[in-house]
């Protein structure tokens, strides 16, 4: 699992990368900037679309350094369903985190989640699904909502803006980042 011996952890996340679909990688800018920064792990929030995306994000990183769950678009994937499951849970710091995939467009994203997971012993809730960046503390909830959009510029229906993020977390400190690439 993840180590916590250090003061702080820095994680890269990524999501909705789908390659092949619609790329044919993972844009270097983004493997860059997780190496230079000297993440601690990378989280990826499915629809990997193959398994060789996640086997090369367990190359660069390391095996143990990579926690992903599987998206909608990974279902037809036996390979990726043996080995991702759909939801992941951390403490880290104190911090409880939920990791999944997410159903449901950009505007009604954080009611399905409520709906179809029990969210309420988390503090942070870590999705992908939408395409959209979010970095939101819920008004009604005090929860962290954090979508680091997807890195596939054209998604078939509508141009999003493609982006990453990060997120900075120890004891006393809570510190996400959405990039967003030219």
């Amino acid at each position: 699992m993840i180590d916590t011996n250090k003061e702080e952890l820095l994680i890269g996340l990524i999501s909705d990368t789908h390659v092949p679909t619609r790329t044919d990688k993972i844009p270097e800018v983004i493997l860059e900037d997780f190496k230079e920064r000297d993440v601690d792990y990378v989280f990826h929030m499915g629809d990997f679309c193959s398994i060789e995306i996640y086997e090369q994000l367990c190359e660069i990183f390391g095996k143990d350094k990579v926690f992903a769950v599987i998206g909608n678009m990974d279902a037809g994937s036996s390979e990726l369903k043996k080995v991702l499951p759909e939801t992941l849970e951390f403490d880290l710091y104190g911090h409880n985190i939920f990791m999944t995939h997410g159903s449901g467009g950009p505007s009604m994203i954080v009611r399905r989640l409520n709906k179809n997971h029990d969210l309420s012993k988390y503090d942070i809730i870590i999705f992908g699904h939408t395409h959209h960046p979010m970095n939101q503390i819920s008004d009604k909830d005090g929860k962290l909502y954090l979508n680091p959009g997807t890195c596939t510029p054209i998604d078939g229906r509508l141009t999003v803006e493609s982006s990453y993020g990060f997120l900075r977390i120890s004891k006393d400190k809570v510190e996400p980042e959405i990039i967003y690439l030219e």
